[in-house]
Protein backbone atom coordinates (compact mmCIF):
# COMPACT_ATOMS: atom_id res chain seq x y z
CA UNK A 1 0.00 0.00 0.00
CA UNK A 2 1.55 3.47 -1.12
CA UNK A 3 1.61 5.74 1.79
CA UNK A 4 0.76 8.95 -1.21
CA UNK A 5 0.02 11.93 0.97
CA UNK A 6 -3.29 12.57 -1.02
CA UNK A 7 -4.61 9.26 0.13
CA UNK A 8 -4.49 10.51 3.43
CA UNK A 9 -8.13 10.63 4.80
CA UNK A 10 -9.80 14.37 5.08
CA UNK A 11 -10.15 15.51 8.33
CA UNK A 12 -13.96 14.87 8.34
CA UNK A 13 -15.96 15.40 11.72
CA UNK A 14 -19.84 14.87 10.52
CA UNK A 15 -21.86 12.95 8.27
CA UNK A 16 -22.28 16.38 7.02
CA UNK A 17 -18.89 16.95 6.05
CA UNK A 18 -18.69 13.44 4.82
CA UNK A 19 -21.28 13.65 2.21
CA UNK A 20 -20.37 17.54 1.46
CA UNK A 21 -16.79 15.52 0.69
CA UNK A 22 -18.32 13.76 -2.33
CA UNK A 23 -17.62 10.36 -0.90
CA UNK A 24 -20.00 7.23 -1.92
CA UNK A 25 -19.98 4.26 0.25
CA UNK A 26 -19.04 1.33 -2.17
CA UNK A 27 -19.45 -2.15 -1.46
CA UNK A 28 -15.88 -4.44 -0.80
CA UNK A 29 -16.32 -5.98 -4.06
CA UNK A 30 -17.33 -2.48 -6.12
CA UNK A 31 -13.53 -1.02 -4.11
CA UNK A 32 -11.65 -4.12 -5.61
CA UNK A 33 -13.41 -3.92 -8.90
CA UNK A 34 -12.75 -0.03 -9.28
CA UNK A 35 -9.47 -0.41 -7.83
CA UNK A 36 -8.62 -2.83 -10.14
CA UNK A 37 -9.76 -1.43 -13.48
CA UNK A 38 -7.84 2.00 -12.20
CA UNK A 39 -4.48 -0.01 -11.83
CA UNK A 40 -4.76 -2.49 -15.08
CA UNK A 41 -5.26 0.89 -16.59
CA UNK A 42 -2.61 2.33 -15.23
CA UNK A 43 -0.63 -0.65 -16.57
CA UNK A 44 0.67 -0.97 -12.82
CA UNK A 45 0.77 -4.57 -11.31
CA UNK A 46 -1.75 -5.71 -9.17
CA UNK A 47 -0.02 -8.68 -8.05
CA UNK A 48 3.27 -7.45 -6.51
CA UNK A 49 5.21 -10.49 -5.54
CA UNK A 50 3.16 -13.26 -7.02
CA UNK A 51 5.33 -15.01 -9.60
CA UNK A 52 4.86 -17.86 -12.44
CA UNK A 53 0.95 -17.15 -12.30
CA UNK A 54 0.54 -14.80 -14.83
CA UNK A 55 -0.62 -17.25 -17.30
CA UNK A 56 -2.65 -19.28 -15.38
CA UNK A 57 -3.95 -17.92 -12.31
CA UNK A 58 -3.91 -14.31 -12.45
CA UNK A 59 -5.95 -13.62 -15.52
CA UNK A 60 -8.62 -16.54 -14.11
CA UNK A 61 -8.72 -14.36 -10.42
CA UNK A 62 -8.95 -11.09 -12.28
CA UNK A 63 -11.89 -11.95 -13.95
CA UNK A 64 -13.68 -13.65 -11.09
CA UNK A 65 -12.85 -9.86 -9.46
CA UNK A 66 -14.13 -7.88 -12.52
CA UNK A 67 -17.50 -9.81 -12.71
CA UNK A 68 -18.09 -9.47 -9.20
CA UNK A 69 -17.79 -13.49 -8.62
CA UNK A 70 -16.97 -15.38 -5.46
CA UNK A 71 -13.43 -17.12 -5.51
CA UNK A 72 -12.57 -20.29 -3.85
CA UNK A 73 -8.34 -21.19 -3.60
CA UNK A 74 -7.99 -25.03 -3.30
CA UNK A 75 -4.67 -26.42 -3.45
CA UNK A 76 -1.66 -28.09 -2.02
CA UNK A 77 0.19 -26.28 0.99
CA UNK A 78 3.02 -24.09 -0.34
CA UNK A 79 1.35 -23.17 -4.06
CA UNK A 80 0.62 -19.32 -3.03
CA UNK A 81 -3.43 -19.36 -2.09
CA UNK A 82 -2.38 -17.51 1.34
CA UNK A 83 0.44 -14.67 -0.84
CA UNK A 84 -2.68 -14.50 -3.51
CA UNK A 85 -5.25 -13.46 -0.86
CA UNK A 86 -2.56 -10.82 0.44
CA UNK A 87 -1.85 -9.40 -2.34
CA UNK A 88 -5.73 -8.58 -2.37
CA UNK A 89 -4.89 -5.79 0.36
CA UNK A 90 -3.30 -3.87 -2.18
CA UNK A 91 -6.79 -3.36 -3.76
CA UNK A 92 -8.76 -1.68 -1.33
CA UNK A 93 -9.02 1.82 -0.92
CA UNK A 94 -6.40 3.40 1.84
CA UNK A 95 -9.13 4.42 3.94
CA UNK A 96 -12.64 4.23 4.65
CA UNK A 97 -14.86 6.52 7.29
CA UNK A 98 -15.96 4.76 10.17
CA UNK A 99 -18.64 6.00 13.12
CA UNK A 100 -16.16 7.22 15.99
CA UNK A 101 -16.03 4.75 18.71
CA UNK A 102 -17.72 2.09 17.13
CA UNK A 103 -16.84 -1.15 18.02
CA UNK A 104 -18.18 -2.94 14.55
CA UNK A 105 -16.25 -0.08 12.71
CA UNK A 106 -19.40 1.26 10.95
CA UNK A 107 -20.23 3.00 7.69
CA UNK A 108 -21.48 6.52 8.89
CA UNK A 109 -24.15 6.51 5.72
CA UNK A 110 -25.16 2.86 7.31
CA UNK A 111 -24.68 2.30 10.95
CA UNK A 112 -25.96 -0.72 12.53
CA UNK A 113 -25.70 -0.40 15.92
CA UNK A 114 -28.34 1.70 18.08
CA UNK A 115 -25.36 3.73 19.62
CA UNK A 116 -23.98 4.14 16.30
CA UNK A 117 -26.87 5.29 15.10
CA UNK A 118 -27.05 7.79 17.66
CA UNK A 119 -24.02 8.70 17.07
CA UNK A 120 -24.25 8.87 13.34
CA UNK A 121 -27.18 11.77 13.26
Amino acid sequence: MSQDPAARPPQIRTVGELRESGHEQRSLRAEIRDNLVAMLAAGEDPWPGLHGFGATVIPQIERALLAGHDIVLLGERGQGKTRLLRSLVGLLDEWSPVIDGSELGEHPYEPITTESQRRAE
